[in-house]
């Protein structure tokens, strides 16, 4: 998804990391309900308090997920899992607004050319409902908090363009 044009994509002095620690609370406590995250997961959760976006955001425990479309602006992800499958991510791009960015999940269950056997195929495709759910149930709860997420951005979007207009081109999820 792009910023829309004419927008500059902002750079991490405006990114709110205090967001993005209760986005990452957030999604723990759907990703792992009514349980304690791993250790490995824990630790991860654990950042310097002082640290602005531009210090904490290029090294571990992000990491680089590719770049904001058409620019050389990266996007982070936090690779947080969930019960079931440990490499779903809470993905961050800086985007221009007041937040300095728009969250989301990414499954990381994508898995293009995979020879899976009939039963591996059925399980595999279970798992992936299963991140689907979790994702949404994720991004939903990001939302009921004002947290910045694609859907809501969309809102603005048409709600500011009037009904008859659709999202600016390479906008999706």
């Amino acid at each position: 998804m792009e910023a829309s044009s004419g927008s500059p994509v902002p750079d991490l002095s405006t990114l709110r990391i205090d967001l993005v620690r209760r986005a990452a609370e957030i999604y723990i406590a759907h990703a792992y309900p009514g349980t304690e995250p791993p250790e490995s997961v824990a630790r991860r959760m654990t950042w310097s308090p002082g640290e602005s976006a531009a210090e904490l955001l290029p090294k571990p425990p992000f990491e680089r997920a590719g770049r904001v479309p058409g620019t050389q602006t990266p996007i982070y992800a936090l690779r947080l899992g969930n019960r079931h499958y440990p490499h779903m991510k809470l993905q961050i791009q800086p985007w221009p607004n007041a937040a300095g960015m728009m969250l989301s999940v990414n499954t990381h269950d994508q898995i293009a050319g995979m020879d899976l056997g009939v039963s591996d195929n059925k399980a595999f495709k279970e798992l992936q409902a299963q991140n689907q759910h979790i994702k949404e149930v994720i991004e939903q709860a990001w939302e009921a908090v004002g947290l910045p997420t694609f859907l809501q951005y969309l809102r603005e979007y048409i709600e500011s363009r009037g009904d008859d207009a659709a999202p600016p081109a390479g906008a999706s999820s």
